[in-house]
């Protein structure tokens, strides 16, 4: 068999990290949806017949997952989340109703990491959420939801998608640590470009900081002689 009998999906996009280069990305496992471990199968098939004998390890809650749910009314809205997010709103397409330790099994995560990422689709109109009297949870699809209660990612406030502010100050330490190892890599970058990258690596928690909130903890940095800025781009201080 040939590269050409490995069908990749055009819309799946990666990027090559070096553990040489990039601070520890999460450990955190997730068992992938069986339509998209599918192309990611074929994905890394395709790279092995290309680069032998080197091959992929995939680190399948990291990165950004662009998708449009479509609704029974005809409407079409387009999302930007976290692959945690995508991966578990996916197992919704053929089932409507979920229960909360069903999604837990079938997505590998705990139920409060499955709960706490439920919040942000029931809270943009997607799903409801119901609790029997033993107390279990479910999670249902709304066909047809009101134009009022369906929102975007981009409407829901900070503290509904992932929770608690103190989440956000432990969140701290990880950004410096990327940096770092950004600017190990790249030796200098704007302020821009290392908000756009946290967006896309930074996803476990996922990364939630204004670009005004990054730019005060790079002045940490750079007050604390970690990190030069000049003109607006950021590099290491030599040692």
């Amino acid at each position: 068999k040939g590269a050409s009998d490995a069908q990749v999906a055009p819309w799946l996009d990666t990027k090559i990290l070096s553990a040489a280069f990039w601070p520890p990305l999460p450990q955190d496992k997730m068992a992938l949806h069986p339509a998209i471990q599918g192309h990611i199968d074929a994905y890394a098939k395709y790279y092995s017949l290309l680069k032998k004998p080197r091959a992929l390890r995939w680190k399948p809650t990291c990165g950004v997952v662009k998708l449009t749910i479509s609704f029974d009314d005809g409407r079409q809205v387009p999302f930007t989340v976290s692959p945690v997010h995508a991966n578990i709103i996916l197992h919704f397409q053929q089932t409507p109703s979920w229960t909360l330790d069903q999604l837990s099994s079938a997505t590998g995560l705990p139920p409060d990491g499955v709960r706490r990422r439920m919040i942000f689709w029931v809270g943009s109109g997607v799903c409801t959420e119901s609790q029997s009297e033993g107390g279990a949870v479910t999670f249902t699809v709304i066909e047809k939801p009101s134009a009022s209660a369906l929102r975007t990612h981009s409407e829901l406030p900070a503290d509904e998608f992932e929770g608690a502010s103190a989440a956000d100050d432990e969140q701290e330490g990880v950004i410096k640590s990327y940096v770092m190892g950004m600017l190990t890599n790249f030796k200098t970058l704007p302020l821009d470009r290392v908000h756009n990258m946290l967006k896309m690596f930074v996803t476990e928690p996922p990364y939630n900081k204004k670009i005004q909130e990054l730019e005060a903890i790079l002045d940490k940095l750079v007050a604390a002689e970690k990190l030069e800025v000049e003109g607006g781009h950021y590099t290491l201080k030599p040692a």
